[in-house]
């Protein structure tokens, strides 16, 4: 059996329709120069933290130790350290994770999925995100809607409330937001998913009222009308908006989910698997949720590593509701450096029979778009007050 021997990087950058993102790639090494796993701890700022964290955990806990098992290393990782829980240090620990279960999959030629136990689907619906403008009018967004269902989308997620606002927004920027999804709900039609994203801004009185204002547009989900540091003040939006609540990309490991889960807080849960614990720590989330019928549907900025690792866990979950999925609206070389990743169709993407995750490092590529020092986003966050 091959020896874990250390950990390497690489970083790239895109541009996004609202945004400039950087991206961390993990490489984990054995000392069978074939035998790799590739993972991704993209954090969106602090990457070198993030670096100098995994490097530490690769020496101190799993250098000369056997790949094959990813639990015991998981946990090593996490109670061991006093970052325990912490986004950075959870977010190094996702990367090692995915890039051990890829090697393990590259080792037994066997995709990650089926070492999951299996796919109950082998088609994954996705939706777009990164579409719109914001803020835009409301018929500026209701065209970019259609060239989105024109690309084969079934569903398509954007925020309609723009950026100034943070805990309050005035009558006349609902009224707007309101606007904006009714432009959009009339331009893909009555079949198309529609998905509300507040970036967890509002309080609790303001996310009730714009929740109301969006119930006859009928939204898959509602997703973070409130910040998720008080899980009452989800629970009592979820009580009074007819729309299912989605939250979870801001929180990591297994237990502030479980306390959303049995607090009724929300319905649809989104960790990302790139910063919330891996492949590992996600499906324990998928079996809580489960165990109350609440369905999961990952959050997802990542690379094309984590990409495609929530993809195929994904197959792997009873309760997987449905994947986000930005990658065609960054630019076209999100596609080509890391080879093996596959574009949505109709709303789908399949499942790769590939071994691990599937994808290989395009080197030349990644090294033509390397980070940036000051990446931007403009994702419907900025303060107000």
């Amino acid at each position: 059996m091959p020896a874990i021997t250390n950990i390497e990087f690489r970083q790239f950058s895109a541009n996004h329709h609202n945004a400039q993102r950087n991206w961390l790639i993990v490489k984990i090494n054995t000392d069978d120069p074939n035998i790799y796993g590739l993972g991704d701890a993209s954090p969106m700022q602090d990457d070198d933290q993030v670096k100098a964290l995994g490097t530490g955990f690769v020496e101190q806990y799993l250098k000369g130790k056997d790949p094959l098992e990813s639990e015991v290393h998981w946990t090593n990782m996490y109670q061991d350290t006093q970052s325990r829980g912490g986004r950075l240090a959870t977010t190094a620990l996702s990367g090692i994770d995915i890039a051990l279960w890829d090697l393990k999959g590259r080792l037994l030629d066997k995709p990650v999925w089926k070492l999951l136990g299996g796919a109950h689907r082998k088609r994954i619906r996705v939706y777009a995100n990164g579409w719109y403008t914001n803020p835009g009018t409301p018929k500026q967004n209701a065209e970019e809607a259609k060239i989105v269902v024109d690309m084969g989308y079934t569903a398509l997620k954007f925020d309609p409330f723009a950026q100034e606002n943070f805990y309050k927004i005035s009558l006349e920027e609902a009224q707007i937001a309101e606007e904006r999804v009714a432009a959009v709900r009339k331009a893909v039609g009555p079949n198309i998913d529609i998905l509300v994203e507040a970036h967890a801004k509002f309080n609790v009185m303001n996310a009730i009222q714009l929740g109301k204002r969006m119930e006859e547009y009928r939204p898959l989900f509602y997703e973070e009308p409130v910040s998720p540091e008080r899980i009452s003040e989800l629970a009592e939006v979820r009580q009074k908006v007819n729309i299912p609540i989605a939250t979870g990309e801001r929180l990591y490991t297994k237990f502030p989910f479980a306390e959303i889960i049995e607090k009724r807080a929300a319905d649809v849960l989104q960790p990302d698997i790139a910063n919330a614990g891996g492949i590992t720590e996600l499906k324990k989330i998928a079996a809580i949720a489960e165990s109350k019928h609440v369905t999961m549907a990952p959050h997802n900025v990542c690379s094309p590593i984590g990409a495609t690792a929530e993809i195929q866990l994904d197959a792997s979950l009873i309760n997987f509701e449905i994947q986000e999925y930005h990658a065609e609206f960054y630019s076209e070389h999100y596609f080509t450096v890391l080879n093996g990743f596959i574009r949505q169709k109709d709303g789908y993407v399949d499942l790769s029979d590939a071994p691990g995750l599937g994808l290989e490092l395009n080197e030349s590529e990644i090294a033509k778009h390397p980070p940036l020092k000051k990446p931007t986003a403009s994702g419907g966050t900025l303060r107000g007050i």
